[in-house]
């Protein structure tokens, strides 16, 4: 039984959001996959041109899946806007908390900047995973408005979504260990407590 499937056929019902993945400030993850699954870089339009220029009898097994992939993306696309408007059908809801549940934005994204895009992104972010916290945090939280994210490159919004999660980590493992100090520090006033009281 998958309780998380139960919850969000009952969410469903009352078309409340499930986001399923980090949230970025104004930035949740339907946003993302809206953005990410409507986008056609150059070479995937020229792909999509040639694969229907061929009858489906004469493609391959392999360009009918690439073919419906990309028929899957715009479905997709549509559904999640859809989904962010509020206005899908529960069984509508259920495809797109599914797909968020089950896919991987990251891999997406990925096959979809250029190889010139990725090694840009590749030293972007080495050089922002090598600046201060602050500053890093500071960096993430201008972007992360959704005015601004709609304005930014596929590329831009690729290395906002990378340095975002590294942001995300490093504020994780600071809570962390605030925690697990605070009970480090409990655990010594626990213990002298129970001393002094068999001092007494």
């Amino acid at each position: 039984m998958n309780l998380g499937r139960i919850v969000a056929k009952e969410m469903a019902k009352g078309n409340c959001k499930i986001e399923k993945g980090n949230i970025l400030g104004g930035i949740t993850p339907s946003i993302e996959w809206q953005k990410w699954l409507s986008y056609e870089p150059d070479f995937e339009k020229k792909r999509i041109e040639y694969l229907e220029t061929k009858k489906e009898s004469e493609l391959s097994h392999e360009e009918t899946n690439e073919l419906n992939f990309y028929k899957r993306n715009k479905l997709f696309a549509k559904l999640f806007k859809i989904y962010d408007a509020k206005k899908c059908t529960p069984s509508e809801y259920m495809l797109v908390y599914d797909f968020m549940s089950n896919e991987s934005i990251e891999k997406l994204m990925l096959s979809k900047l250029t190889s010139e895009e990725l090694e840009y992104a590749k030293k972007e972010i080495n050089r922002l995973s090598e600046i201060p916290e602050k500053e890093l945090s500071i960096k993430v939280n201008e972007e992360k408005n959704l005015e601004i994210y709609e304005k930014l490159s596929m590329v831009d919004s690729f290395i906002l979504h990378v340095i975002a999660n590294i942001d995300f980590v490093r504020n994780n493992k600071k809570l962390n260990e605030k925690i697990n100090y605070q009970i480090e520090e409990n655990n010594v006033m626990r213990q002298r407590s129970f001393y002094n009281s068999l001092n007494r």
